[in-house]
């Protein structure tokens, strides 16, 4: 964790710093409230710039889990930063292009009630040298109440087969727009409405593949488990 920090530092202090005090001040003191943050930063001889916005929690009196979620966040960060550096140099040095690379970070939080924080990331890369931008998804669903990441499996009930029930769905909403891969449902959020599962390359090929797809709780409800019907989005 020491080593995830110290590597975000070293960025953030190398940078121009975007002042923000979007704060949800809506919510009641004791709850769980999101700080939008962020920071640029263009190195003009290596050829790359970043453009990273995330979130910042505050939960009063609740230190742990405050630096729980923080730390998490900062490790996807992390990796989203020294994923792309490792191939914008492998890129760079198979095609000896040196026009400019780029890393765009941002994020939507789908939910933030019952205990329950669920994030979509989205990573949008350049490589200069390669033709085509490209788009990742990145999830993070945790339960503040219990202390723990929402797997996908916490959701419905142990003997249904809701993978196959989930991708059949996905592909009947995607339709003719493009091919929908087996592992579409590998990346998920939780939603007031159902699930919310971000496509990117990885999962949907295809140029009319849309951006997400929702499944509808009452699509499901049936093979839902109780922890869903615990925070109330049935």
């Amino acid at each position: 964790m020491r080593l995830i920090t110290i590597f975000l530092v070293l960025f953030i202090s190398t940078s121009f710093q975007i002042p923000t005090n979007v704060l949800n001040t809506t919510l009641p003191l004791s709850a769980l409230e999101i700080e939008k943050q962020g920071f640029n930063k263009l190195n003009s001889s290596l050829h790359y710039e970043l453009n990273i916005s995330y979130p910042f929690v505050h939960y009063k009196d609740k230190f742990d889990i405050e630096h729980k979620i923080n730390i998490d966040i900062q490790s996807i960060m992390a990796f989203a930063i020294s994923d792309f550096m490792k191939k914008m140099y492998h890129t760079k040095n198979e095609k000896g292009a040196i026009g400019l690379s780029f890393l765009n970070l941002d994020y939507r939080v789908h939910f933030q009630e019952h205990g329950i924080l669920s994030i979509a990331f989205a990573k949008e890369t350049y490589y200069n040298g390669l033709e085509d931008v490209r788009n990742i998804k990145l999830t993070y669903n945790y339960d503040y109440i219990h202390k723990r990441n929402i797997q996908l499996n916490d959701l419905f009930l142990p003997e249904s087969d809701y993978k196959t029930r989930l991708h059949q769905l996905i592909k009947e909403k995607v339709g003719s727009g493009g091919k929908v891969k087996k592992e579409s449902y590998s990346i998920f959020c939780i939603n007031k409405d159902g699930l919310l599962f971000p496509l990117d390359y990885n999962r949907c090929k295809g140029k009319n593949c849309p951006h997400e797809v929702l499944i509808k709780w009452t699509e499901i409800e049936d093979i839902t488990s109780d922890f869903i019907r615990s925070i109330e989005l049935l």
